[in-house]
């Protein structure tokens, strides 16, 4: 992992020459990043984990975000209505709870006929946070429209909204072309991508976390509808009584179409710890949920404080090297003037360099032309490595056959 380490601490130098330039900022450091273990040295990736019936999954460490599980983490698949995490994300971001949607006539009969709907009626009136219920309990691909709608004008906007949105918080494959997840050929993403989706929605909003713990809410009637509406939550991992019933589960999203098969972004606390489950193109519903059940037991089984204690050892270790690195490119960059104090109390002041007008306009082209250097780098040798364990996968089967 040391070249990787290598050229984080470049890009992270040029990135705070970039702030410094343009205008004096606070950084923050975001969490919300997945670390895979594959590409660490010592990887914390679980051994012995059972044969999974879906495509592709990850399992992710909330804490750290180290990867303890990984299968084809970077295939291309279709989300199906875990797309709306993303929606959630960005409504609440953008959007008050009290604010007021209207739904369009678009909004309303766009969807695919017999797909999951909160029912709304044109020109019916509901405000954001019962929005919210209504897109993440009962997966309303209405409401979704409607959310998109009243964020971007229209739902073709909201789209690339989405899309930025992913590629902003450190999605790799993603393109949404909806707000609800109804299947269209350019809708995509992959395990990987929608780990980072979720983290991010776990990690940064309260509202995410009480939404997808629900498992019941009430609609009062509207001027449109004289009936009071009661959504109760899809994902039956939280629904006590059900066969899949986890007592551990915190919450989640469900999603399932014929092309995306079942999906699923789960959250569970395991011997004390919050571990994000990704399930992807599993046969159907019901699929996703025997491979999440199956990871979450052998995750019990075969996890403690000594493992999690390892993982915590890295991520404090890399924190204090991604801190050390950002606070000397800020130093370096910043050309500010520091000050000492002398035994006397008299103030002594340190010339450093400092640049002009001009020289910072050259450094900002630089900066960028580097950046576009070092991401085509990483993403090559990330290609690189996905070949290679493709290839000695490969390698492997033929052996054992």
């Amino acid at each position: 992992m040391n070249h990787l380490s290598g050229k984080r601490k470049v890009i992270m130098f040029f990135v705070a020459a970039v702030l410094t330039v343009m205008q004096p900022v606070t950084a923050m450091a975001s969490d919300s990043d997945i670390r895979l273990s594959s590409d660490d040295e010592a990887s914390f990736l679980l051994q012995g984990m059972p044969e999974l019936a879906s495509e592709g999954a990850i399992v992710v460490d909330i804490k750290t975000g180290y990867t303890m599980y990984e299968k084809d983490i970077y295939k291309k698949l279709y989300p199906a209505s875990i797309t709306k995490i993303m929606t959630a994300i960005l409504a609440i971001e953008n959007l008050n709870l009290s604010d007021i949607v209207t739904f369009s006539h678009d909004a309303v009969y766009t969807i695919e006929p017999g797909s999951s709907s909160g029912y709304l009626r044109e020109g019916e009136q509901i405000t954001v946070e019962q929005c919210l219920y209504g897109l993440m309990l009962i997966s309303g691909n209405d409401i979704a429209n409607g959310l998109g709608e009243a964020i971007s004008g229209s739902m073709s906007e909201f789209a690339v909204k989405m899309t930025e949105k992913a590629k902003e918080i450190g999605c790799m494959y993603t393109n949404f072309s909806n707000a609800h997840g109804l299947h269209d050929e350019n809708h995509y993403t992959c395990p990987y991508d929608m780990a980072v989706i979720g983290k991010y929605a776990y990690d940064n909003y309260d509202m995410y976390r009480t939404l997808i713990s629900e498992t019941r809410y009430v609609v009062e009637p509207t001027e449109k509808c004289d009936e009071t509406r009661y959504w109760h939550n899809s994902n039956r991992l939280i629904e006590v009584g059900n066969k899949y019933y986890d007592e551990d589960c915190l919450g989640g999203k469900t999603g399932f179409t014929n092309e995306a098969g079942g999906t699923l972004v789960t959250y569970h606390n395991i011997n004390g710890r919050t571990i994000m489950i990704v399930v992807m193109k599993a046969y159907n519903s019901a699929g996703a949920y025997d491979d999440t059940i199956r990871m979450c037991d052998y995750i019990e089984e075969n996890t403690d404080q000594t493992y999690y204690g390892r993982l915590d050892e890295s991520y404090q270790e890399l924190k204090k090297q991604e801190a050390e690195s950002l606070a000397q490119a800020v130093n370096v960059v910043n050309g500010e003037k520091s000050a000492e104090i002398s035994n006397d109390g008299d103030e002594v002041e340190k010339n450093v360099t400092t640049f002009s007008l001009p020289q910072k306009i050259v450094l900002l082209i630089l900066t960028i032309f580097v950046l576009y250097y070092f991401y085509i780098s990483v993403q090559r040798s990330k290609r690189r490595r996905k070949r290679s364990r493709r290839h000695y996968r490969k390698i492997y089967t033929e052996r054992d056959l």
